[in-house]
């Protein structure tokens, strides 16, 4: 499921292509993949795109949005009028983009340029849905964004971590503790900051606190400067088709029994919370 980094990624991608267009129509290519009336947002220019946790949220003038899930499957790619495909990978794997429509596409969302915004999701999961209130996606329940060095302070992160004994790994993946940290991401982090991700997160000290807070907004940080990770299991990718590179780039994640780039002991791999769990026994205590 696209992360924190792939979502902001689309979102600033999204927002420098279609801000300031106007919906001409909305081609609903499955009923499942498209909640509300679409007649609410045909004929509605696009005031920006912006993003709450995994959710890319479309705000369009007179208070309405489009809030977009991708969940495990999903694409959202853009093509300009006439715009021929480009991306190297087409032929790859079942999430190619190749030429649009394809037979993955869900929903098709057109702008007064031209262009088409096309909603892929091979196992339909994801959803765009019309909303009125941001709320309505469930805000209220969400923690601070993971890479705000403001609301996602020290001290914010060292309350909630003082109130539990559950893992470390499966706090920092709970978006009402903290939004947007995925799999991917949370196994990266706890390895840049040499914690173990079965350790109880109440004996954290306040140091590994530290670490472990300026680990994920580093992480994070650099994944959005990469564009984000498309592993080969991975369906994401950015708004023109094209992968991201940020899976060049991980340390530990789907690494299995290689060795640590650190130590250059051998990366082990568990089960934790139904999700693959990678880290190093030397490195991480």
């Amino acid at each position: 499921m696209p992360e924190l980094p792939e979502v902001e990624t689309i979102r600033l991608q999204l927002d420098q292509k279609i801000k300031g267009l106007k919906i001409t129509e909305v081609e609903v290519l499955n009923k499942k993949s498209f909640i509300g009336d679409f007649g609410e947002v045909r004929g509605v220019r696009v005031v920006g795109v912006r993003r709450r946790a995994k959710i890319t949220i479309i705000e369009l003038e007179g208070g309405v949005y489009l809030a977009i899930h991708l969940k495990l499957t999903g694409q959202l790619i853009y093509r300009e009028k006439n715009q021929r495909l480009k991306t190297k990978d087409q032929k790859r794997g079942p999430y190619e983009v190749g030429e649009l429509p394809n037979k993955f596409t869900r929903v098709i969302i057109s702008f007064d340029n031209g262009g088409k915004l096309y909603f892929n999701d091979l196992r339909i999961f994801g959803w765009i849905k019309v909303i009125k209130d941001v709320r309505e996606i469930g805000e209220d329940k969400l923690g601070p964004e993971a890479n705000d060095e403001v609301s996602f302070s020290r001290e914010y992160f060292k309350n909630i971590l003082n109130k539990t004994k559950k893992p470390i790994k499966l706090v920092i993946l709970d978006q009402e503790k903290l939004a947007g940290v995925g799999n991917i991401y949370a196994n990266e982090s706890l390895f840049d900051a040499g914690i173990l991700p079965t350790r109880p997160s109440s004996s954290l000290s306040g140091e590994e606190i530290r670490k472990l807070r300026n680990s994920i907004i580093k992480i994070l940080n650099d994944a959005i400067i990469h564009k984000g990770s498309s592993d080969n299991d991975e369906a994401y990718r950015q708004i023109t088709g094209e992968k991201g590179t940020h899976q060049n780039y991980l340390l530990v994640y789907g690494k299995s029994g290689q060795r640590c780039p650190a130590c250059g002991g051998s990366i082990k791999r568990i089960a934790l919370g139904g999700r693959g769990t990678f880290y190093c026994e030397n490195c991480q205590k």
